[in-house]
């Protein structure tokens, strides 16, 4: 796997026609790899395969296809982070623009990821978010 990058019709929306149990409309993923993440994971297989070669290692099996998104443990995106909210859902502390009280403490404010577990930068990001709602609810702004 390498890294996907941000692509407007790569997206999360609302789905106006199913609900869940309780009857809260469920999100619409639409995602899809372009020939970018194909030859990615191409150039990934031979790059890795030589390496290996000139090791002396015997490559025994070659794969370069890759799962289809989702299957990712890693998944990151869909709530981009930005000053603009126009072209952002999230302010720069992980507080949404719209809902003052929403903070998105997940991998949800990555607008891209590289090929590192990103699970201690969420950890920061949370950390940082957290340390700010409770400076702003001290201050009775939250």
């Amino acid at each position: 796997m390498g890294e996907v990058l941000p692509r407007y019709e790569n997206h999360v929306s609302i789905d106006k026609k199913v609900t869940d149990a309780f009857g809260i409309p469920v999100l619409n993923f639409k995602c899809k790899y372009t020939d970018n993440e194909f030859n990615m994971a191409k150039d990934a297989i031979d790059t890795m395969s030589e390496i290996y070669h000139k090791a002396g290692f015997e490559v025994m099996h070659r794969n370069d296809k890759m799962f289809p998104p989702g299957y990712s443990i890693h998944e990151l995106g869909t709530c981009r982070m930005g000053d603009d909210k126009r072209k952002s859902v999230l302010k720069r502390w992980n507080q949404s623009h719209d809902v003052k009280n929403l903070f998105v403490v997940d991998g949800g404010s990555f607008v891209t990821g590289g090929s590192q577990n990103p699970t201690m930068t969420i950890l920061a990001l949370s950390m940082r978010a957290s340390e700010y709602l409770a400076a702003q609810m001290k201050k009775g702004e939250i």
